[in-house]
């Protein structure tokens, strides 16, 4: 049953009925999904308290999201409602930090996860000042980390020789609405370099990413594939080298 977004306690919840549009080859919802549907309640919420996108966008700020930390602990089938909450847990000056979870139809919590969101000022392109009272304008905070952590960890380029290397031209179909490539499709571009027998098997569990500098329409962007450990990481960087712009981690 779809039920009205609420807001209590700090932690805003909503429902959402799943589509087969969402899943891969395995009919299950793709990692770049259940971000999408965090992405969106997170937008939902902000919605919700008169602090969106739209509306900030008076102020010449805008929402910039820095990292993602996504852990899927049952993988989410088509076709079914679930439910997902998230809250503001803790801030500072320049950050804050939004949790996550969703829950199946049986209640059986299938995901959690993590960001850090900082506001960029639209005109001078730096990041802008938290506002005062920011806690109050989302009806408080909810203190729970769901990884049990401050702040989310810093993904570090391997000091071992990569696997393989791949450039890739951004297109207009990569851009949100600040005409920067959307966050979630980095993934895209990570996925491309990933060895097919890893890219056609089960979606891999765990996600990280760290977003360091933008990607724009016409940008090319190199990437470096590494493997340690079960942990494929990659290293996206300017043409030159000389501009590390996102590194994502899979595992």
């Amino acid at each position: 049953m779809i039920t009205k977004p609420k807001l209590e306690n700090g932690i805003f919840e909503d429902t959402y009925r799943t589509g087969f549009a969402q899943t891969g080859i395995y009919d299950v919802l793709t990692n770049k999904s259940i971000l999408s549907i965090l992405e969106n309640i997170a937008g939902n919420h902000s919605a919700t308290v008169h602090y969106s996108f739209n509306e900030l966008l008076n102020l010449n700020l805008t929402w910039v999201i820095l990292n993602w930390k996504l852990k899927v602990i049952k993988r989410i089938k088509p076709d079914i409602n679930i439910k997902v909450q998230t809250w503001g847990r803790s801030m500072n000056k320049l950050f804050v930090f939004r949790d996550f979870k969703i829950f199946d139809e049986h209640g059986d919590l299938c995901a959690i996860a993590s960001s850090k969101w900082c506001l960029l000022d639209t005109i001078t392109g730096k990041i802008a000042k938290m506002p005062d009272g920011l806690k109050d304008i989302y009806g408080g905070f909810h203190d729970e980390s769901v990884f049990d952590i401050n702040d989310i960890p810093k993904i570090s380029i391997p000091n071992t020789e990569f696997i393989t290397s791949d450039n890739y031209r951004i297109r207009r179909f990569d851009l949100d609405l600040n005409k920067h490539v959307h966050n979630l499709n980095y993934l895209n571009i990570a996925y491309e370099i990933l060895p097919d027998e890893i890219y056609d098997g089960a979606e891999l569990n765990n996600v990280e990413i760290l977003y360091k500098k933008e990607l724009k329409y016409g940008d090319s962007v190199k990437s470096y594939l590494y493997k340690d450990s079960g942990y494929y990481t990659i290293v996206m960087n300017s043409i030159d080298d000389s501009i590390l712009h996102a590194i994502v981690k899979l595992y």
